[in-house]
């Protein structure tokens, strides 16, 4: 049924919610890594997860290029395909598509931006952390050795004096945000077999808003937290207003759904706005971008013209 299948393309897109749960764990050995004299290694090894990035991406291809991928037909609630000069042919005649470009471009936008600024944000405004738990994760590290090299490292005094989270720690917390992340997909896809896609969207996002409003008014570890929430809540955004977007377009939908992908250019553009309200205020003030994206998803999810 087409009705489900924001679910079935959210729970398919669990899949690389594992990847971005790893990969920060990965790429913080390589990008922050130290030797035994704790130098950095960094440029040495930089190179190596994009080597295999690649690697992995070209074995994809080629399974795909001879992989028997059958064409899939799908609804066409809009008769696109009649012959009838009444009938519109235009993808772009439908407010539901068309809002749809609109609304994973800011979606987007509003990811790439708090992915991208994660670190920044870990590193420049989480409160001061007590002695105690740098000398707690030593304690650990001590009687686990497996994790000794994973832990090392995660606080740093910053030039103010103030112990603080290190980029190698604020690089390993990006996992927990991308566990959040997955959890969010798998809850959601739950929620999707019940409820109506467009409503889901419109109270994620709608929560969204408030989750970055607390971040942008800067209440300590309760903006931290939201943080987190707004990964989980960001989850289920992109594959349903995907399938919402292409909802009933029949053949046409091959065409609705490139342009949707290409509304990713978003995130291209507007992280570059709230990296500038971050010079010139403050990380969390930056997070003014994402909110108002936010909005605009949820506009598009509560009044979803089917």
């Amino acid at each position: 049924s087409s009705d489900l299948a924001a679910t079935r393309i959210n729970l398919a897109q669990s899949c690389n919610g594992v990847g971005w749960i790893f990969g920060p764990v990965v790429g913080s050995i390589y990008f922050y890594g130290t030797d035994a004299a704790g130098r950095s290694t960094g440029s040495q090894t930089l190179y190596i997860p994009y080597v295999a990035i690649a690697a992995v991406v070209i074995t994809l291809a080629v399974i795909f290029k001879f992989a028997p991928v059958p064409d899939i037909k799908t609804e066409d609630d809009y008769h696109l395909d009649d012959k009838s000069a009444a009938v519109s042919h235009s993808i772009w005649s439908h407010p539901h598509f068309v809002l749809a470009v609109a609304a994973q471009f800011f979606y987007v936008a509003a990811q790439a931006g708090i992915f991208s600024f994660f670190i920044n944000y870990m590193t420049a405004e989480v409160p001061p952390i007590p002695a105690s738990w740098e000398a707690g994760l030593a304690g650990v590290s001590a009687n686990a050795a497996f994790l000794g090299d994973w832990l090392k490292g995660w606080f740093e005094t910053n030039a103010a004096g103030v112990l603080a989270i290190s980029d190698k720690g604020a690089s390993n917390l990006a996992s927990l945000g991308f566990v959040c992340f997955l959890l969010g997909r798998f809850t959601g896809a739950l929620l999707l077999k019940k409820y109506s896609a467009h409503k889901i969207l419109g109270l994620y996002a709608v929560l969204n808003v408030a989750a970055t409003f607390v971040v942008f008014l800067k209440l300590g570890w309760v903006s931290v937290a939201c943080v987190f929430l707004s990964y989980f809540l960001m989850s289920i955004m992109f594959p349903t207003i995907f399938a919402l977007g292409i909802f009933g377009l029949g053949v046409r939908a091959k065409k609705a759904s490139a342009y949707i992908v290409m509304a990713i250019m978003g995130g291209a553009i507007l992280p570059k706005l709230m990296g500038y309200v971050a010079d010139v205020y403050d990380m969390s003030r930056g997070f003014i971008v994402p909110m108002v994206c936010f909005a605009f998803v949820a506009f598009y999810g509560f009044n979803w013209p089917r």
